[in-house]
């Protein structure tokens, strides 16, 4: 499996995705997830939405070394410096 879309559901935390290492496409938007964890084996994702869910805070990305698109709209991230977390990967 490349590609899962998982949105519109309830999803309160990002569970049993280890496994899915060949993912490159992964839509979790619209949900109700608060924290960014459990991508960590998820090294060939390309695409990520998290869009419109609770998200305060960029972190546990640094393994997605070939990640292009990140989605991370309507979320509650109130400061700007979280973005440069994503511009010093680069």
């Amino acid at each position: 499996m490349t590609k899962l879309q998982i949105d519109n559901n309830e999803i309160e935390k990002l569970e049993n995705l280890k496994h899915l290492v060949h993912l490159t496409w992964l839509d979790l938007s619209f949900n109700r997830i608060s924290k960014i964890e459990g991508l960590e084996t998820l090294t060939e994702l390309t695409d990520l939405s998290l869009h419109s869910n609770k998200i305060s805070q960029l972190e546990n990305l640094d393994t997605l070394t070939k990640l292009t698109v990140l989605s991370i709209g309507k979320n509650q991230i109130s400061e700007l410096n979280q973005v440069s977390y994503m511009l010093v990967r680069v």
